[in-house]
């Protein structure tokens, strides 16, 4: 056993360094085009590279397009290697003396772009350096023939050549950031899968690659705004040419591009979402009408942006199926439970996501919401938590209380029919906090979710007497009203492992924020400020949530388990054939000589039918076979499983089936710590006394919650961590599913 994982460990290690290598060669092209030996080179590679199959541009297909192919269909294979592998790794870093990781930890805490990491530097730095390298030197190149050329009579001024330069290598150089801002918002992308770069992180590296290009373009358009009236061819910005670049449709992709970015502020996006989620649809207007604008620069980015709408696809065929709700809660903070069925072949891990539609609520609104349960449930369940904060959530819990229009015998509907639509899960793959001894959780509020899916994994794992798990937890929960700490009882330890005292020591310390009236028995003795979370009681403890049980589980529909992050052998085998069916689709064209033989506009709209035929055609064939497969494997035990995983009412014995009902509050949770009421947590005084608590370790610390709060904790990691005389590491971790 040793020997085969460690043969797999580093048959992962050497796909990660040929993964490498291929980035490094896609990169260094655009690094190498403005040299001229260079350029000579990729020349003279033309000359001897096959171009009736590839084109013009064979070249630019080897430099371009495969080395991101390569990438991804190698990716699968590594991805199948860590799943194999992750059960049997013992990861040392716990018993190693602290050391931080100083790639993922935070290292500007405040700036314009948000919390930095060293990595996110690097990410800046070597993005920004390739964009402006290769649009100076190019420049600079063009600027310097223009002047050592002799003047043709009625040419353009040197002056006005040199302007016509910049604006082509402006656009040019916004085909760098283009290709790339397509990965990180792919939700099942290999390459964020392999990398393990979070959910956050991606959305973030998405934000600015898409301002770079926009921005760059904008730059672009203003130049030659500049530049045609100037040589008194105004006319021509207006005009759709048929030959080479045609202006008019550049001018509404750059107007797409806009309307996208100023939509993308941080303010809107969070004033207006609904505005923001609208108006980024634009990208499909700005993608076509840039090949109408220069068909001939999509060889550049066609690799990411196949991946992108295979990903999207996926994701269509995945969320065409309507989910049945098997329960649903509403807890007295307001919280909603949802419970919904899934394949018992569908992994997820305990800091998966969900993107959740709510068709009787809303036809468009996608919303991430973090999974509360653990997949060592041994249930066929998916257990999430919804707070109505927003106007969506709110819509979601008022349809849920409202009983004006659904009443029947005292009894409440589900007024939006029990029906959900899904997709996912998405999310760190890794279980990077099992290498920590000792952990820190910190949420706020709905924040705690992720926190419970952990707490519920760690404890099963405990169960499973697993080794090399955390032995110390401790979770600081701050919530604004007094009820809202019902979520941590949504969890009852002990009946997960009657005797976790003895394998895991939890503490909980709730900070409930907001003046509450403490109700207190007389043979306590606690102060006012903090009351000992077993014996801490809120206005409507016994309040009971309203729950309702869904229809009768012989005719529950289960999420689909055609998934971007499914079967790593069917969702390769549907990139591969996407792949090859562009490839294949496109030589054909190529070879017969009819792309050569169009216009512009005609060379985009075949591009279109290509992409159409390779993704859909190609990749749905797959797709197709896939699902009929899983068809037939499907479980006769399934409806059974489900049954088995539904606990008896506290009421009374009842069999899940179409219906309603309602539960009395459970009894006290087992957790122990205590509630501190109507104060905040001073960071710098509980960091203060864990790093004395856990002086000589590696502590991970989990945070999910407002950004305040994660910056305040960051300071307080970094602070800690990097005390000359410190012995402990706080290693940071950031948990949040925001757009």
């Amino acid at each position: 056993m040793a020997t085969y994982v460690k043969g797999a460990s580093q048959a992962s290690l050497a796909l990660q360094v040929l993964m490498g290598l291929a980035f490094i060669w896609w990169w260094m092209f655009w690094f190498l085009q403005p040299i001229e030996t260079a350029r000579n080179w990729i020349r003279k590679a033309d000359e001897h590279i096959s171009q009736k199959f590839l084109g013009t541009r064979g070249s630019t297909w080897l430099l371009q397009v495969f080395p991101f192919m390569v990438i991804a269909f190698l990716s699968y294979f590594a991805i199948a290697l860590k799943r194999k592998i992750k059960p049997a790794v013992r990861n040392d870093s716990a018993d190693q003396k602290p050391k931080l990781n100083i790639w993922s930890q935070p290292v500007i805490l405040k700036s314009p772009l948000g919390m930095l990491t060293l990595a996110d530097i690097i990410f800046l730095f070597v993005n920004i350096f390739l964009i402006a390298f290769y649009f100076i030197k190019m420049s600079v190149d063009r600027s310097n023939r223009i002047d050592n050329t002799k003047q043709k009579k009625g040419a353009h001024s040197r002056g006005q050549q040199k302007m016509e330069s910049i604006g082509v290598y402006l656009g040019k150089a916004a085909l760098i950031p283009f290709a790339l801002l397509w990965i990180p918002v792919s939700r099942g992308s290999p390459f964020l899968r392999v990398t393990g770069v979070p959910f956050e992180r991606a959305v973030k590296y998405h934000t600015w690659l898409g301002l770079m290009c926009v921005w760059i373009l904008i730059a672009h358009g203003i130049v030659f705004f500049a530049y045609f009236p100037l040589i008194h061819h105004t006319s021509e910005l207006w005009m759709w040419q048929h030959k080479g670049i045609a202006f008019f449709p550049g001018i509404i992709a750059l107007g797409a591009g806009v309307l996208m970015l100023v939509t993308a502020f941080e303010r809107v996006r969070r004033n207006h979402f609904n505005l923001f989620f609208l108006t980024h649809h634009l990208y499909f207007v700005f993608l076509l009408f840039f090949l109408f604008h220069c068909v001939s620069q999509m060889v550049y980015v066609v690799t990411p942006i196949l991946l992108f709408f295979l990903d999207r696809f996926i994701r269509m065929v995945q969320s065409q199926k309507s989910v049945d709700i098997l329960s649903t809660k509403v807890l007295p903070s307001g919280a909603i439970e949802l419970k919904f069925a899934k394949p018992d072949n569908l992994e997820y891990n305990a800091l998966s996501f969900m993107y959740v539609l709510v068709p009787g609520i809303s036809k468009y609104e996608w919303h991430p919401f973090s999974v509360a349960s653990s997949p060592l449930d041994e249930t066929n369940q998916i257990c999430i938590y919804i707070k109505p904060l927003g106007s969506y959530t709110k819509d979601i819990h008022d349809a849920l209380i409202d009983t004006k229009h659904h009443k029947e015998a005292g009894k409440l509907k589900c007024p939006f029919g029990f029906k959900l639509n899904l997709e996912g899960p998405y999310g760190d793959e890794s279980n990077f906090y099992l290498k920590y001894n000792s952990l820190v959780l910190v949420a706020g509020g709905i924040g705690v979710t992720p926190f419970l899916a952990i707490l519920r994994d760690i404890l099963h794992r405990h169960k499973l007497r697993q080794d090399h798990l955390p032995t110390s937890i401790q979770l600081v929960f701050c919530v604004r009203n007094e009820k809202d700490v019902c979520l941590l009882d949504t969890i009852k330890p002990s009946e997960i492992l009657a005797d976790y005292q003895d394998h895991v020591d939890i503490k909980v310390h709730v900070y409930v924020t907001s003046r509450v009236e403490i109700s207190k028995d007389e043979e306590m003795n606690y102060s006012e400020a903090v009351v000992p979370y077993q014996h801490y009681s809120y206005t409507h403890m016994n309040e009971a949530p309203k729950q309702y049980i869904g229809p009768p589980l012989e005719v529950v529909r289960q999420m689909s388990i055609l998934a971007g992050t499914g079967d790593d052998k069917w969702v390769a085998a549907t990139f591969f054939a996407t792949m090859l069916g562009y490839i294949v689709i496109f030589g054909i064209i190529n070879v017969t000589g009819t792309y050569a033989k169009l216009t512009n506009y005609n060379r985009a709209m075949l591009y279109c039918i290509v992409l159409l035929l390779s993704v859909v055609g190609c990749g749905g064939a797959v797709l197709m076979i896939w699902a009929h497969t899983q068809k037939r494997k499907s479980s006769k035990t399934h409806t059974q499983e489900l049954a088995n995983s539904f606990p008896p009412s506290p009421v009374k014995e009842h069999k899940p089936s179409g219906g309603d009902i309602e539960l009395r509050a459970s009894q006290h949770t087992s957790w122990e710590g205590q509630v501190t009421l109507g104060q905040r947590p001073s960071w710098k005084v509980l960091f203060g006394d864990m790093a004395k608590q856990y002086e000589g370790k590696n502590v991970g610390v989990l945070v999910s919650g407002a950004s305040k709060m994660q910056a305040d904790v960051a300071a307080e990691c970094k602070h800690h961590s990097n005390l000359n005389n410190s012995n402990v590491a706080f290693h940071y971790h950031s948990v949040s599913f925001e757009l």
